[in-house]
């Protein structure tokens, strides 16, 4: 899509996606720093930031709290963010190219109470024949990934005290068993972030756990910085152990 052609294609998804009218401000609120973050040489990373809907980085810069410990599949710009504002991140990702990029970020940024961790899927056989959608299975939607097991990446989580973390990002690999693993290690009160809900089946095989045991803070469909495309990035809140 051509640098021409966003603005217009800002408006036409303000109108096709607002609910209200208030969600329809909200949008526009935001077309400015929208705008501005297509400018030559900025990304997530050069901008620390997560890279998630405006409304969930709003929420996030305003709700961090310094003592928090925070958990993320897939890192990048979010590694940063977090970084720069909470006392422990742990990352998991599986590139190892990127790992080793994301690595020398953080050590050149001098963040000393980050931990990231490389695991790579591994190739089973059978896994092609595997759902998708059911957390159990620990696959990605990705078809050029569609003979991979990401169990120990979703599972790498697990060494971690159940109640641990204050947030949870969900921004990598087969993100329904990464939420299935991340359950039990987040706190009464803590956050869970699970980004691109706008596809339905991350958050189908939970429905009536979150229903019951979580509030939703924010789930709207919304402008991402760096991007034309709008997505959805949903925060929940545990309320209740179980």
């Amino acid at each position: 899509m051509s640098w021409k052609k966003t603005p217009p294609f800002f408006a036409w998804q303000a109108f096709k996606y607002a609910k209200n009218w208030a969600h329809f401000k909200k949008i526009w609120s935001f077309y400015g720093q929208w705008l501005s973050s297509f400018r030559h040489g900025r990304t997530s990373v050069s901008d620390e930031w997560a890279w998630i809907t405006f409304p969930a980085l709003n929420y996030l810069e305003l709700n961090l709290q310094p003592e928090f410990r925070v958990f993320e599949f897939g890192g990048g710009g979010s590694t940063l963010f977090f970084c720069k504002r909470v006392a422990e991140v742990v990352t998991v990702e599986d590139n190892s190219e990127w790992f080793k990029t994301l690595t020398e970020m953080v050590q050149n940024k001098n963040y000393p109470h980050w931990t990231g961790y490389h695991v790579p899927p591994e190739k089973i056989p059978g896994m092609e024949n595997k759902d998708f959608h059911n957390p159990g299975n620990f696959k990605s939607g990705s078809k050029s990934l569609d003979s991979m097991s990401f169990e120990r990446y979703a599972r790498s989580i697990d060494i971690f005290p159940e109640h641990h973390f204050d947030v949870v990002l969900v921004d990598g690999r087969a993100r329904p068993s990464c939420i299935q693993q991340a359950l039990p290690h987040l706190k009464t009160g803590g956050l869970l972030v699970i980004d691109n809900t706008e596809r339905p089946y991350y958050l189908a095989p939970f429905k009536e756990l979150f229903d019951q045991k979580f509030e939703v803070v924010l789930n709207m469909r919304a402008p991402v910085p760096y991007t034309p495309d709008f997505t959805r990035t949903t925060i929940l809140r545990k309320i209740e152990d179980f």
